[in-house]
């Protein structure tokens, strides 16, 4: 077989085994993007909480909490403090996230998921970074914003 044909049979196979290596971290991330979204509306304290690195950072959309939250710790309590429901049973109510406009894109051992939900009045915007800790997919940045359709 001419060299050519060698070489272009191992570019293609190359290529191959990449694209199956991108659509399986495409899949995993996909899953745990869900479990997170899962944990959230549910109010899983547990599995929302170790869905971040320890190193997290995240943007809160709150005035109140508008500053760079880092590390799990500030994560943590500014989420208790947001969403008390995690730990107070008693005061669980229907919680739903429907992502709209969803893109989950896989690079390596960075992946970025980013939806949208709302209405027509107010979408909120959501920007998940994650990487591979460990071989799991964990948040390393969370960025969380809105937009209010302007008044006529």
């Amino acid at each position: 077989m001419p060299r050519c044909k060698i070489l272009l049979l191992v570019l293609g196979l190359l290529a191959s085994r990449i694209t199956l290596a991108q659509n399986s971290d495409s899949l995993q991330l996909a899953r745990a993007a869900e479990s997170f979204l899962k944990a959230f509306t549910s109010f899983d304290w547990e599995t929302f909480r170790n869905a971040y690195s320890k190193e997290a950072t995240m943007f809160f959309p709150i005035w109140d909490h508008r500053e760079r939250k880092t590390g799990k710790a500030e994560l943590e309590a500014a989420w208790l403090h947001v969403f008390p429901e995690f730990i107070d049973t008693a005061n669980r109510f229907d919680f739903r996230i429907e992502p709209q406009n969803l893109l989950i894109q896989a690079y390596n051992n960075t992946g970025i998921v980013t939806f949208q939900f709302g209405d027509e009045e107010y979408l909120s915007r959501r920007t998940l970074v994650f990487v591979k800790e460990g071989g799991e997919w964990k948040i390393v940045h969370m960025h969380a914003s809105g937009v209010k359709k302007p008044a006529n």
